[in-house]
C-alpha cells in the first residue's frame, strides 16, 4: 500500500472510532447525571468501621439536630420521653458522600439500607448529657447490634461535636467494629410538618403575593435552635420601606425567660422572603441579629438561618 493510501486507510479508521466513542460518551453523561448529588461532610473524621473482616474507611460526617421521636425514648432508655425535650442530635459516619434524602431517610428511620453505603449512626441526648445509641448502616438498613457489645470514648458537644468513640459488637454470626475520631458542626434539621396540609405559593405569583399577604402579624409557631432554648412571640409588618420591602419588628420572648425586640428588613430573594435583623434590645450574649430565608406558603413562612443552626415556623394570624 501506497504512503497515500495508508494515509486514507488511517484517516478512515480515526473517523469510524471517533463516531464509534459519541454513544459511549453522550451514555456516560446521561449516567453521571442521573447519579444522587452528595452533600459535602460537615467536618472532619478519621477511622474505619469492620463489618466481618471487611474494612471501610469512614470519610464523611454529618451533624443533625432534630426531634425527638418516640423509638429515640426507647433506645436511650429514658422512661420520661421529656427528657428528651431538647432535641436529637444524629452524628452519621459514612464511607462515602450521603444525598440529601438519604440523609433524611436516616434521620426519620425510614432508611432501607444500600449495597454500597456503610457507616455508623449515633443517636445522641441533645441536652447535653451526651448518651448515644450506636446503630450500624447496612444494606438491610439501620441496625442496632445486639449480642455482646463492647464500647468506650467520650463526646463533647454543642455548636460542634468531637470525640473518639470504638466499639465491637459480636453476634451469632456477626462481629461488627469501628475505632473512629471526629469533630463535626451540626445543623437543625426539623420535620415541616406544618406545611402538610398547606398549599405552596408558586415562584410565578411569589412577588404578588408577598405585597399583598406580608403585612400585620405573624405568630411565632416554632422557633428552635441547637441549645434547649425556644422562642415564641410575633413579627408585627407594618409599611414598604422600598417598593418590595417591607419594616418589621420581631417581639420574642425565650424560654430562659428574657423578651426581646428586634428591627428587621423583609425582602424577596430569589424564591425565599429574606428577613435581615437589624437593631436587637438585648446584648448579643443574649440574641444575636437575625438574617432568615423562608419559604412562602399559604399563610405560613418556614425556613432556617443560612448557616441551619435555627428552624423556624410563622403563621399568619387573620
Amino acid at each position: 500500500m501506497s504512503s497515500r493510501g495508508l494515509s486514507r486507510w488511517f484517516l478512515l479508521v480515526l473517523f469510524v472510532c471517533v463516531l464509534a466513542s459519541v454513544p459511549c460518551a453522550a451514555e456516560t453523561r446521561k449516567t453521571t447525571r442521573s447519579a444522587p448529588a452528595g452533600v459535602a461532610s460537615d467536618g472532619t473524621v478519621t477511622g474505619t468501621l469492620t463489618l466481618n473482616g471487611q474494612k471501610f474507611p469512614l470519610t464523611h460526617v454529618y451533624g443533625r439536630k432534630r426531634e425527638a421521636w418516640p423509638a429515640d425514648a426507647k433506645a436511650l432508655r429514658v422512661d420520661d420521653g421529656d427528657e428528651l425535650s431538647c432535641g436529637i442530635v444524629d452524628l452519621i459516619f459514612a464511607n462515602m458522600a450521603l444525598s440529601e434524602a438519604t440523609i433524611a431517610s436516616i434521620l426519620q428511620d425510614e432508611y432501607k439500607g444500600s449495597d454500597k453505603i456503610r457507616g455508623v449512626r449515633f443517636v445522641v441526648d441533645g441536652s447535653g448529657k451526651y448518651k448515644w445509641e450506636t446503630m450500624f448502616l447496612l444494606d438491610s438498613g439501620a441496625v442496632i447490634g445486639y449480642g455482646v457489645t463492647q464500647s468506650s470514648g467520650e463526646m463533647t458537644g454543642g455548636y460542634r461535636f468531637a470525640g473518639k468513640v470504638s466499639c465491637k459488637n459480636e453476634e451469632v454470626t456477626q462481629v461488627r467494629m469501628f475505632d473512629l475520631s471526629f469533630d463535626t458542626g451540626v445543623k437543625v434539621q426539623y420535620a415541616r410538618t406544618e406545611t402538610e396540609a398547606a398549599e405552596r405559593v408558586p415562584e410565578d405569583r411569589l412577588t404578588q403575593e408577598f405585597l399583598q399577604a406580608l403585612p400585620g402579624q405573624w405568630e411565632i409557631v416554632r422557633w428552635l435552635g441547637l441549645g434547649c432554648t425556644t422562642a415564641t412571640g410575633t413579627l408585627e409588618v407594618g409599611e414598604r420601606s422600598s417598593p418590595h420591602a417591607f419594616s418589621g419588628t420581631l417581639h420574642i420572648a425565650l424560654s430562659s425567660g428574657e423578651e426581646v425586640e428586634e428591627e428587621v428588613t423583609i425582602s424577596i430573594a430569589g424564591t425565599k422572603v429574606h428577613v435581615e435583623g437589624g437593631k436587637v434590645s438585648v446584648p448579643e450574649s443574649i440574641w444575636m441579629r437575625d438574617v432568615l430565608d423562608l419559604d412562602l406558603w399559604q399563610n405560613l413562612m418556614v425556613g432556617n438561618n443560612p448557616t441551619d443552626t435555627d428552624f423556624v415556623v410563622l403563621r399568619k394570624n387573620l
